[in-house]
């Protein structure tokens, strides 16, 4: 079953429905956020980012993919965490926080300790910018880190906490940041992706790269939505690039009937479905430059 990157560590999906309103031009950012959640016009409907969610992996299928492709761990694929001082604006800390807890989940997943402390403090740095840090209990996380035996334990203490963000977010009306923090995630995650793939030209790293339409055309939707807040509106323009470049994948299913299995003493239907991606490499490689390029702008990545 596929989950988020969320799941990875950290990170949050927005929920709350949106509206266009005809003299936006003229209203504060707060009156078009609160207005999107009161008015029952052009919603974009919860399912959408049900399936958004569904749609993304989850990190133990990234560690497998990486270990199939024979990648060791590398710290280069991740946002430097010296960069947490850098994020003066609450758009980039939100951003910078869901590729952080992306960050965070594959350094525990590949058992590399040594760098939690530093990415649990770049992650409390943002949290205390964004007026979250509430939701953390960073003492009882950084002794799980002591621990190389409770990296299960930090991943769920991580994610549960950053779920109460999202829906926190949501009732203090800054539901916009959740949609950020999962952008943030969604291209750190992308990123890694792309980065195996070009050092190795896996067909699994393939269709993952491909079945990702659908979920670029879910945030391109709320980018569409939210576009009359000037931030996320320079955000629309900056990903028409890999829209287009996503715009020559083709996805098709088919169906095959579902399988019983038992796992840990637990029957559980196992979804057989297929999924074919039409991608060539060199397409592959022009939507993997094309996220590098969009993570460097808006994760202030130098190198």
């Amino acid at each position: 079953m596929k989950k988020s990157f969320i799941k990875v560590g950290i990170i949050v999906a927005l929920m709350s429905t949106f509206s266009c309103s005809n003299d936006a031009d003229t209203k504060t950012e707060e009156q078009i956020l609160a207005e999107s959640i009161n008015k029952p016009t052009v919603q974009i409907n919860r399912a959408v980012f049900d399936e958004m969610i569904q749609s993304l992996p989850q990190p133990i299928e990234i560690a497998n993919i990486i270990t199939k492709a024979k990648m060791p761990f590398s710290k280069e694929m991740l946002v430097p965490s010296e960069n947490s001082d850098k994020y003066s604006d609450k758009y980039f800390q939100a951003m910078a926080f869901g590729a952080y807890g992306v960050d965070l989940g594959y350094i525990n997943l590949n058992d590399k300790k040594i760098y939690v402390i530093q990415y649990l403090e770049a992650i409390k740095n943002l949290a205390e910018d964004l007026k979250v840090e509430q939701f953390f209990d960073f003492h009882t996380l950084y002794e799980l880190n002591n621990n190389r035996h409770n990296a299960d334990s930090m991943i769920h203490i991580s994610t549960k906490n950053f779920n109460k963000i999202d829906e926190f977010l949501r009732e203090e009306n800054r539901g916009e940041l959740s949609v950020l923090m999962l952008i943030g995630a969604w291209t750190e995650g992308m990123y890694m992706f792309g980065k195996l793939y070009t050092k190795d030209q896996n067909p699994d790293l393939l269709t993952r790269i491909g079945e990702q339409k659908v979920v670029f055309q879910n945030i391109t939707l709320i980018l569409n939505k939210l576009s009359q807040i000037e931030h996320f509106k320079k955000l629309k323009t900056d990903v028409e690039a890999i829209n287009k470049l996503y715009e020559k994948v083709k996805i098709s299913y088919v169906y095959h009937e579902p399988e019983t299995q038992e796992v840990n003493g637990e029957l559980v239907i196992v979804d057989k479905t297929e999924t074919i991606v039409e991608l060539t490499e060199q397409e592959a490689f022009e939507i993997i430059k094309s996220i590098e390029v969009f993570r460097k702008k808006y994760l202030l990545i130098n190198n």
